[in-house]
């Protein structure tokens, strides 16, 4: 951690202006308008926080993963890596960052299943497709676009 706002990695590297995010969300809002990836996100970040109140995390556990799928979002499009899979990798991610314990995989996945089976079975019609491997697969992935 910097002592030094102006010199740390979050002010360099993550203080986006509007047009670096437009630039950024190009193939994003060729499809998308603004709003409906706004919504997107939205939904993401409720899944996330539904996740964690499953797993009872601490909140700050949980605004960090909403933060890391924010970041890694912010510089990768939607068609990179499923939003369903970045999800809970972000969470798993931010309770070994927020020293809260690692979540076992076991359980991560069964929350996962139980999560998008009774409360976003609305938008998902089938289980939850993906499976340990892919999470710690992914997890390099979002540490790699994070820095």
């Amino acid at each position: 951690m910097a002592g030094n706002f102006w010199q740390s990695a979050h002010y360099q590297q993550w203080l986006l202006d509007g047009q670096d995010l437009i630039q950024e969300r190009r193939a994003d809002l060729e499809v998308l308008t603004e709003e409906e990836y706004h919504k997107v996100m939205i939904f993401f970040a409720n899944f996330i926080q539904q996740l964690g109140e499953t797993l009872k995390l601490r909140q700050q556990v949980i605004a960090t993963a909403t933060t890391f799928l924010k970041r890694f979002y912010a510089r990768n499009s939607l068609k990179c890596i499923d939003p369903l899979l970045l999800a809970p990798t972000s969470v798993f991610l931010s309770s070994k960052v927020e020293e809260f314990g690692v979540i076992s995989n076991s359980r991560l996945i069964s929350t996962c299943q139980t999560v998008v089976k009774n409360k976003f079975s609305y938008a998902y019609n089938s289980e939850f497709p993906y499976r340990t491997n892919h999470i710690l697969e992914c997890e390099f992935y979002l540490l790699e676009s994070m820095d």
